[in-house]
């Protein structure tokens, strides 16, 4: 039988119950349509596969099983079948009509924000976990296959590959199917034995490619792809691109393990595990947001307490400590204040030579007291005599000259005599006994 190309109907030709608006498109198995159903005037997507193709049983059957399939599934993010039915020769599938463009039109225009990629993906699994438990394998999981709507849903069309999990009639030994670039090992091999697996390296591919820009393996044709997938391990999508955080490099990396028992082995743990790399960012970030006030209330209050220790520090100085030596000499302690009493005359020393000493003290300007200036010794008498000024001030007053005899009852003070231009201190003892000096001479 001589091959034949599927029918081309035109713009307003009837196929049954619908209206043909718009080709939308071509591919391996026949045309897409836009259509119209005359009754409801809903707009659908029509598929036409050519029954009188060269391998027309094998493509009758596949499409057949993607039909019945795809229509038992009922998901968000799978595109719906309505009907199907034969058109002359022809075999129609009618399903949902999606405005927007695939995922491979997309990535050749843009790459998406990570934030946007997981996204994507993480509804390719949501699909495809309900697909699996249902004993459903997509085994053609690609950009081509994955299409987003206007409104930002996505939808996983073409179920022309898909098989029951039981199904092993189109798997056969050396006939891999499936697009080379996303395909698994397994399936390349021609293995009878593929299970959901497969549909989780086919979707890490998808992420790589997303998060990257570029595919895991490339090559000048089919086999140099194949093998790849089959031998070589795949560059590490953080040295792909160094923004992608070392964590999602890794949940990659493992669903594009070479052997399934290595793979996430479940479309929901491949989700979980997207779902908790979306929100770990945002998580670290409202960690640094709230770190941050945190440490500046800790380095105010740190400032505050350093602030208050230093000043009690200094403020315990000031009031306990002795003031810095200067040049001042040191006096003994004042004696005990005289009590008041009767005046008593005291008599006139005889004149000598140490007893006319004259004394002269250096003054401190800091501490000045009203002097009080005593013109000879028999005019003190301890009734007039100031208690309180002590000889700290006495040697206080500025150029004040005092005589150098004192009453017999006081106590021997220590003053300080400048002799030859020199400050001296005088002995109380040597004192004592050159004022003995003239008795001791008139005996």
């Amino acid at each position: 039988m001589a091959p034949r190309r599927p029918a081309i109907f035109q713009i307003g030709q009837s196929l049954g119950d619908y209206s043909v608006l718009q080709e939308l498109g071509k591919g391996g198995f026949g045309h897409v349509y836009k259509v119209e159903h005359t009754i409801t005037g809903r707009r659908e997507a029509m598929k036409v596969l050519a029954a009188g193709e060269a391998n027309a049983t094998e493509q009758a059957e596949r499409f057949l099983r993607e039909i019945r399939l795809q229509a038992s599934l009922s998901h968000p993010n799978i595109a719906v079948v309505h009907t199907a039915f034969w058109v002359n020769d022809d075999l129609a599938l009618v399903c949902e009509f999606l405005e927007g463009q695939s995922l491979q039109e997309f990535l050749e225009q843009e790459q998406p924000p990570l934030s946007r990629a997981l996204d994507i993906l993480a509804q390719v699994l949501d699909a495809l976990s309900y697909a699996h438990a249902r004993g459903i394998i997509h085994r053609d999981i690609s950009p081509a296959n994955i299409f987003l709507t206007a409104g930002g849903t996505v939808k996983i069309i073409d179920f022309g590959l898909a098989k029951a999990a039981t199904d092993l009639r189109l798997t056969r030994e050396g006939s891999p199917i499936g697009a080379a670039h996303y395909m698994s090992p397994e399936q390349i091999r021609g293995a009878q034995d593929i299970d959901a697996r497969t549909d989780i390296y086919s979707a890490g591919v998808v992420l790589y490619e997303l998060v990257t820009g570029k595919k895991p393996f490339d090559g000048d044709n089919s086999f140099t792809i194949m093998k790849a997938h089959t031998e070589q391990a795949p560059p590490s999508p953080a040295a792909a691109n160094p923004n992608i955080p070392e964590a999602l490099s890794a949940i990659i990396q493992r669903a594009m393990a070479k052997k399934p028992e290595e793979r996430f082995q479940s479309a929901d743990a491949f989700l979980q595990a997207i779902r908790q790399a979306q929100t770990e960012p945002a998580q670290a970030g409202a960690h640094r947001s709230l770190r941050r006030p945190v440490l500046v209330a800790a380095i105010a209050t740190l400032t505050i307490l350093m602030g208050v220790l230093f000043a009690s520090v200094n403020t315990g100085r000031l009031g306990g400590a002795q003031p810095l030596p200067g040049k001042s000499l040191a006096l003994p302690p004042p004696p005990p204040p005289l009590t008041a009493g009767p005046p008593v005359s005291v008599p006139a020393a005889p004149a000598s030579a140490d007893s006319t000493k004259k004394i002269a003290v250096k003054s401190r300007p800091r501490q000045i007291l009203a002097p009080k200036v005593v013109e000879s010794a028999s005019n003190l008498t301890p009734a007039a005599s100031d208690p309180q000024l002590e000889p700290a001030h006495a040697e206080e007053t500025d150029s004040t000259e005092v005589a150098a005899s004192t009453p017999p009852t006081a106590k021997p003070r220590n003053p300080v005599v400048k002799l030859g231009g020199a400050i001296k201190r005088l002995n109380p003892f040597q004192q004592k006994q050159r004022s003995t000096e003239p008795n001791n001479t008139g005996k």
